[in-house]
C-alpha cells in the first residue's frame, strides 16, 4: 500500500520541521511549499492526498489560497485541512464555508492532528459517487462523516436509520428533513446523533436547484449539534462513571411521569430511554440523572 503524500503550505519553517515529524512518525510522506504560489506550483508536478493548508500567510492568505484549489478543476477535490492560530469562530466557519474539510488551531496537538487527518483521508475514501447507493452500520462510519460524505453528492440524498426509526435528507450542504419516531427537525438530529446505532441505506434521486435548499446547513450540525451530543455523553459519563449504562427502575416507579411512561422498556440503556421520552432530549437526560442521584434509577454495566 503506497504511503498518502501530504502537502504543507506554511510560511513558517518550524511549523514545516514539526509537521514533518508527526506525519513521518504516521506514515505519511511530506512535500513544502512557504506560500500560496509555492504550493499551488507543487501541485502543477506532483500528486498529494491531502493539503495542510496556513491561514495567515502574507500576499495570498490560506482563504483566497483555497478559493483558488476549489475553482480549479484538477485541484478542487483534493481535501484541504487548515491550520491556523485564529481561534475566532466565524473565520473557521468561513474556512469550512469555503470547503476546508477540517480545521486544527495552532499549538496543535500531534495526535489529534493525525486523526483529523486520517478520518479526513477515510471520507475521501468511502466518499459516494454520484449515482451509487450506500449503506452499512453507522457505528463504523460515524454520523457526521457519513452526513458530509452525502453532502458532497450532487445529488439529493436519503439517509434511513432501520433501527433507529429515523431518517434524514440532504440537498447539497443543507439537510432539508429529519425524523426520529415522532420528533422532526433539530430533536430528531439530536436522538439520532445520542442513538447512534444500527443499519443505515442512501437512495439518490436529481435535485433541480439545491442552493435554493431550505433546512439546517450540514456545517451547523458538525459545529453545533455533535458538540451538544458530547456535551450530553459527558454529563451522563461524570454522574454514573459509564458512558451508556443500563437502567433499571427501583420500586418500579421513578415518580417523574416522563420517566414513568416509559417504565415497560426498563432494564435499558441510557440513550435509549432518553430518546423514547416525550419532551426535550437535554431536559430528559437530566431527568434521568436526577433519578439516579435520588435513588429511583439504579445504573448496572
Amino acid at each position: 500500500m503506497s504511503k498518502h503524500t501530504i502537502l504543507i503550505i506554511d510560511d513558517d519553517p518550524a511549523q514545516h520541521e514539526i509537521l514533518e515529524v508527526y506525519l513521518s512518525v504516521a506514515g505519511f510522506s511530506c512535500r513544502h511549499a512557504n506560500s500560496s504560489n509555492e504550493g499551488l506550483a507543487e501541485l502543477k508536478n506532483n500528486t498529494v492526498s491531502l493539503i495542510l493548508l496556513d491561514i495567515n500567510m502574507p500576499e495570498v492568505n490560506g482563504f483566497q489560497t483555497i478559493e483558488l484549489l476549489r475553482n480549479n478543476p484538477e485541484t478542487a477535490e483534493i481535501p484541504v485541512l487548515f491550520l491556523t492560530s485564529l481561534d475566532r469562530q466565524y473565520l473557521k466557519i468561513k474556512g469550512l464555508n469555503l470547503g476546508a474539510d477540517d480545521y486544527v488551531t495552532k499549538p496543535f496537538n500531534g495526535a489529534e492532528l493525525v486523526a483529523r487527518i486520517k478520518a479526513i483521508l477515510r471520507r475521501k475514501k468511502n466518499r459516494p459517487s454520484k449515482d451509487s447507493a450506500l449503506s452499512g452500520d453507522i457505528e463504523k462510519i460515524g454520523f457526521g462523516d457519513l452526513i458530509q460524505n452525502i453532502s458532497q453528492s450532487a445529488k439529493k440524498g436519503k439517509i434511513e436509520f432501520t433501527d433507529m426509526d429515523g431518517e434524514i435528507t440532504v440537498e447539497g450542504e443543507i439537510i432539508i428533513s429529519a425524523r426520529q419516531g415522532n420528533y422532526r427537525g433539530m430533536e430528531a438530529l439530536l436522538r439520532l446523533i445520542l442513538l447512534d446505532h444500527g443499519h443505515f441505506t442512501v437512495s439518490y434521486e436529481e435535485t433541480s436547484a439545491p442552493e435554493t435548499a431550505k433546512g439546517i446547513p450540514v456545517i451547523r450540525l458538525l459545529m453545533t449539534h455533535l458538540n451538544e451530543v458530547d456535551q450530553i455523553k459527558k454529563a451522563i459519563s461524570e454522574t454514573t462513571g459509564q458512558d451508556n449504562p443500563s437502567l433499571e427502575l427501583v420500586d418500579g416507579m421513578s415518580e417523574d411521569l416522563a420517566i414513568d411512561k416509559q417504565k415497560s422498556l426498563f432494564p435499558c440503556r441510557f440513550y435509549i430511554v432518553a430518546a423514547a421520552m416525550e419532551g426535550k432530549l437535554k431536559e430528559n437526560v437530566y431527568k434521568l440523572l436526577k433519578a439516579i442521584h435520588t435513588k429511583k434509577i439504579h445504573c448496572t454495566s
